[in-house]
Order: structure tokens, then sequence, then C-alpha cells
């Protein structure tokens, strides 16, 4: 079995026992009001993470082929894919089509119009959501509030009578039912509740116009503490408003969480390289950065950091950051003891949208993943090798 200390660093490490325990936990709450789950791939694709997914009984939100594509490979059922997306080109359409997946949104006409023409072509018949841009700021990120106004996303609600039109236009791609994702590391039960009001409100204009309403995709968004000093977001209250509009309406509601089932669950492992001063401060330069994790350089996140093995010394605050050539490459100030370079640091919460988002910028090689429980500790991902980095290049 390898051991930890042993393993070239920065890796990715992800905890089976963490993933499972979030499945349990969200389905234990939302088994109350009979939702079906799928994972939104894009927080993490690794094959064995999905597989553990798979093997719990959650389907997959996908937002391209390539994820359509790494889905099948882990095992999924076209039936348990749904396939979200602001915009698709015809090809990305067939793919999924032909492959099998069922379930579409669309967050403009022109997007209903084409998802009808391809499955027409196909003879394939599909299941369509309209994305609906409920207005609400959500109080996170600027960048993570998919259902302000301003938001690229879905569709305006002064444009509903145009999609009342469209629905009734639709024949292989059938209309089914309403998505409002209002955004994405929501701490608060508030902005879950405001936004099934607002769906309530939808419901009842499609059916005013006499179009059947079967579904209700309701996104994702939970959000997980980043910050030591965070808490948890209560469920009790988002539960409850969910189960009243099933009850109510009388619709299958569908989520796509995605953080919530594997953010906690994995770590970046990384090594101290070079220690400086800085204003009088100690400054640790690490061999992980944005090019492993760039949620600190996109939305100034915070991943908490702390010494990988026990340290008794005194801790004191430090500026941690990456190797790369980039100004924005820090992760910011933590309490640490006196590090020195071959000394390793644990990053917390890095099991989603870090190994997705990663990049070969400045040539850097796309770290290894680890996946361990209870009784194994095993390699995942070989670490990549710099010939893949012009294997698609003519020269």
């Amino acid at each position: 079995m390898v051991k930890s200390r042993e393993i070239a660093t920065p890796f990715y490490l992800y905890d089976r026992d963490r993933i499972i325990k979030n499945i349990a936990k969200l389905t234990k709450y939302f088994s109350r009001c009979n939702a079906r789950i799928f994972f939104a791939v894009k927080a993490n694709t690794s094959l064995s993470v999905l597989e553990i997914i798979r093997k719990a009984g959650v389907g997959a939100e996908v937002v391209s082929p390539g994820e359509v594509f790494i889905c099948l490979k882990a095992g999924f059922a076209p039936k348990d894919i749904l396939y979200n997306n602001i915009a698709r080109k015809e090809e990305e359409v067939l793919y999924a089509v032909k492959k099998g997946v069922v379930y579409y949104n669309f967050e403009a006409i022109d997007q209903a119009l084409l998802l009808e023409k391809c499955a027409r072509r196909l003879k394939r018949e599909i299941k369509l959501f309209a994305r609906i841009n409920p207005g609400i700021f959500p109080e996170t990120h600027p960048h993570l509030s998919t259902g302000a106004r301003s938001s690229k996303f879905g569709i305006e609600c002064e444009r509903l009578e145009d999609v009342a039109v469209v629905a009734r236009r639709l024949h292989w791609a059938r209309f089914v039912g309403i998505h409002s994702h209002i955004g994405s590391q929501i701490l608060s039960p508030t902005p879950f509740i405001k936004g099934v009001k607002k769906v309530m409100e939808l419901i009842e204009f499609f059916r005013s116009k006499d179009i059947a309403v079967e579904y209700i995709n309701l996104g994702g968004g939970f959000g997980i503490p980043y910050h030591p000093k965070e808490t948890e977001l209560d469920f009790k209250p988002i539960v409850r408003a969910y189960k009243r509009l099933g009850e109510q309406y009388r619709v299958k509601i569908f989520l796509e969480p995605g953080r919530f089932l594997v953010g906690n669950a994995g770590y970046i492992i990384a090594t101290v390289i070079s220690v400086k001063q800085r204003q009088r401060r100690p400054l640790y330069i690490i061999d992980a950065g944005m090019t492993e994790n760039p949620r600190p350089a996109l939305y100034n996140a915070y991943h908490h950091i702390e010494a990988f093995f026990s340290k008794k010394k005194k801790e004191k605050k430090v500026r941690v950051a990456g190797p790369l050539c980039e100004n924005s490459d820090e992760f910011g100030l933590f309490s640490l003891p006196p590090l020195k370079p071959g000394d390793r640091v644990i990053i917390h919460n890095c099991g989603a949208y870090t190994r997705t988002m990663a990049s070969n910028y400045n040539g850097r090689l796309l770290p290894a993943e680890y996946l361990y429980d209870r009784k194994n500790f095993v390699l995942i991902r070989k670490r990549e090798q710099f010939r893949t980095l012009i294997n698609n290049e003519l020269y």
C-alpha cells in the first residue's frame, strides 16, 4: 500500500468514506420530498469518484459532450444523465441524443428549437426543462450568482410568453418542466426558499396556459464551510419548502448538487519549497498553486491550510503562495507553525472545482490523484508526463 509520506507532491487526495457520508446525508434530507439527485459532474470528473457516486444511486448532471463521455465511461446509464448548458452547438446535441441522454434544459428560445430539430432528425423523444432566471441574488460571490438578473444564465421572466409559445410547438423535444438554479456556495436557506416561491409563480403561469409542468429542477448551490468559523447550511427549512412545492403542485423534484457531495472530501497535499520574508511576515512558497486550485485567484476563495504532520511549535500568521509567475497565485494568510523547505501542508476542501479547473499554465503537469478509506490508499490517476504537453501538436 502506498504511504502518503512517500508520494511526490503536489497531489490530490480523496476520502471515499466522506463522499459516501455526504451522499447519505443529502439523500436522507431530500427523501422527505422524493427528490431525485444528480451529481453536478463539473465539480469533479474523476472516474473513481464518479463510480462511488453512481454506486450510491445518484445520477449525473453534465454540461458538455465531454462530460457525457466521461459519465458513460464511469458506468452511468444514459437515462440517469441530465444535460444542462447555457448553449450548445448542433453536433453537441446530436452526440448526446445518439448516446441516449433524455433530459435537457434550454436557456433561450433558439436552443429549444435546436433541441427539437436534433430530436426530430434522430427520431428520438427527449424531455426539456426551461431554465428561467428568477432574479434572485443569493448573497454569494457575484461570479457564483447565476440567478441574479444580470447573470447570463436562464430566460428572463419577461419572456415567459415566448417560452409558452415554443413549448406548444415542441413535439420530439417535449416540454416537461422548469429549471431554476439560483447560484452556488450558498450557506443560508433564505435564497432557496425565495427560489421556491418564484418557481410556484412560474408553475401557475404555465398551467394557466394549459401547459403541463411535471418536473421542477431546483439545481444545487448547497454550500459548505470553507472557513473554520463558518457554519453549515441548515437544510430543514429548505426541505420543508421543497416538500410543500412537490405536494402542492404534484411535481417531481430534481436536484443537482456538486460541491456538497465532494468538496470537503478532497485535499491537496503540497510541500514548502521556499521560505522568505515580506513586510516582516513569513512567506511560504509551496509547490501547489493556481494550476492545481484556481479558486483563490478566481473568487478570492478561502481554503484552510494546515501543517500536514503534527507540529507542536507555536503558530503565527504567515502568507502562503504558489510557485507560478502570477501575482494572483496566493492562498492567503494562515496560522501555521514554523516550517522549512521539505515540510508538507494540507489544503482543505479541494474536492470540488479544483482538478476540473486545473491547467498546464507555466508548463505544469497535472498532479496524481489518490483515494483512501479506512483500509486502502490507492493511486487513481497517474501524474501527467512531459510528453502529454505536446501530444496533440503537429510539428
